[in-house]
C-alpha cells in the first residue's frame, strides 16, 4: 500500500516471444538514447559494472542465458525509461517503468 502524497511512476509489465524481443531491440536501437545497461547474473549480483555494454550485447547475453536479467535505461521522447528484461519459462518478462522527463543539474 502507498502512503498517501507518494506518487510512483507508471509501471507496465508483459511477457515478449523471441519475435517480440528481437523487435524491442531494433527499436531501442532505432528510436532511443541509451543512457546505461546494467545486466545481472543472479539476484543479487550485478555484472561488473566497469564494462561498458552495448545493445548488441545485451540482447545476445539474455538470448543465449549469460545474463539472468538485463536493465536499459534510455531516453525516449523527453522522458526516462528503465525497462527490465528477465528470462522466464515463457519467454522473456519485460517491466518497464516511466520516471518522466529527467530533472535539469542544478549544479550545471
Amino acid at each position: 500500500m502507498s502512503q498517501p502524497g507518494i506518487e510512483l511512476p507508471d509501471l507496465t509489465q508483459s511477457v515478449l516471444d523471441r519475435e517480440q524481443l528481437d523487435a524491442l531491440f531494433r527499436d531501442l536501437t532505432a528510436l532511443t538514447q541509451i543512457v546505461e545497461i546494467i545486466p545481472k547474473h543472479g539476484p543479487r549480483e550485478h555484472v561488473n559494472d566497469t564494462v561498458a555494454f552495448t545493445l548488441e550485447a545485451a540482447h545476445q547475453g539474455l538470448l543465449v542465458g549469460e545474463f539472468r536479467g538485463i536493465q536499459i535505461r534510455y531516453l525516449h521522447e523527453n522522458n526516462l525509461w528503465w525497462d527490465t528484461l528477465m528470462r522466464v519459462a515463457t519467454g522473456f518478462m519485460i517491466v518497464r517503468i516511466c520516471h518522466g522527463a529527467p530533472q535539469s543539474d542544478p549544479a550545471g
